[in-house]
């Protein structure tokens, strides 16, 4: 019997984080492996040498550059993981940087321009925009007020979001359109299984606070099949293979109002909770399930 070992964050202190560690770890139990729960913290490489897995499936996720780490080791000491390698990890984890790449290939994405604390920033794109933070994840620092559309509003905004400890921030043009995300697995033939729309106003965007309302976002998430279908695919997957993202991963799309698919954030380590996360949603509408999504992610060819 092969062993798995499921690597997380016990601090992350987003609501479905620890009992996404649940559903895995009995999805993994649930496809033959024998399973032990492994946190990243100061003993991590002993446990490993412990342990002694097969596989490592990688589930720690984190605001910055240390989610870089969990791969960076595991690639050191020659144990197989799951998910994008810490090269496609950095990348992604910069909205900047990733921006830069996508514009590089083509891929539509928002105007921007970048502040960091204490240095001077140049206002390179006309009102409104989005300010938000560079090195953020699941909606972290974004708001009602993350919309500005005018010289108050963006002092307002960056003086409070540099007051959390976030030392870099993001501007990008704010996209009236829908909300659409879509799911991705698979590393050398990778393939799209599904696509899904978040129901809110089109000068609306995703925040925190709508996230937290469980019961309601529930409702405002749907499977979209609607304009421009076959093009959002495309470009999710462009997206997707121009990062070199590997195993799975998810593509945060704004369809404007005059139907361009705007790449807004590629999420390497999406979340894995089976009624509050996407990807789940997607691999049970394409009727993988989610122990099938589970076994592809581990079972993938890198």
């Amino acid at each position: 019997m092969n062993k798995c070992v499921l690597v997380y964050n016990k601090d992350r202190d987003i609501i479905t984080a620890k009992e996404s560690v649940n559903y895995i770890e009995d999805a993994i139990i649930r496809l033959g492996y024998t399973c032990s729960l492994v946190p990243f913290d100061k003993h991590f490489i002993s446990n490993m040498i412990e342990e002694k897995p097969d596989i490592v499936f990688n589930y720690y996720t984190a605001t910055g550059s240390s989610q870089v780490l969990v791969p960076s080791i595991l690639e050191t000491m020659n144990i197989r993981y799951t998910g994008s390698d810490p090269i496609t990890q950095a990348m992604a984890i910069d909205k900047e940087y990733t921006s830069i790449i996508l514009q590089s290939y083509k891929v539509p994405t928002p105007q921007f321009f970048t502040m960091k604390k204490e240095e001077t920033f140049i206002q390179s794109i006309p009102f409104p925009f989005i300010v938000k933070p560079a090195l953020g994840g699941s909606s972290e620092g974004i708001s009602c007020a993350s919309i500005v559309y005018t010289e108050k509003d963006l002092d307002r905004v960056v003086d409070s979001l540099f007051s959390q400890d976030f030392d870099k921030l993001i501007a990008s043009s704010f996209i009236k359109g829908k909300e659409l995300t879509v799911g991705v697995i698979g590393s050398k033939c990778p393939r799209v299984i599904g696509l899904i729309e978040t129901r809110i106003k089109p000068d609306e965007i995703l925040t925190k606070e709508i996230k937290d309302e469980l019961e309601v976002y529930d409702e405002r998430v749907i499977t979209y099949s609607g304009a421009h279908y076959e093009e959002i695919k495309n470009i999710a997957l462009k997206s997707y293979k121009a990062i070199n993202c590997k195993g799975y991963g998810r593509i945060d799309i704004r369809l404007s109002e005059d139907g361009i698919p705007y790449v807004i954030d590629i999420n390497t380590l999406p979340g894995l909770h089976p009624r509050y996360s996407y990807l789940p949603r997607m691999a049970e509408d394409a009727k993988l399930g989610y122990i099938g999504l589970i076994k592809e992610i581990i079972e993938d060819e890198k």
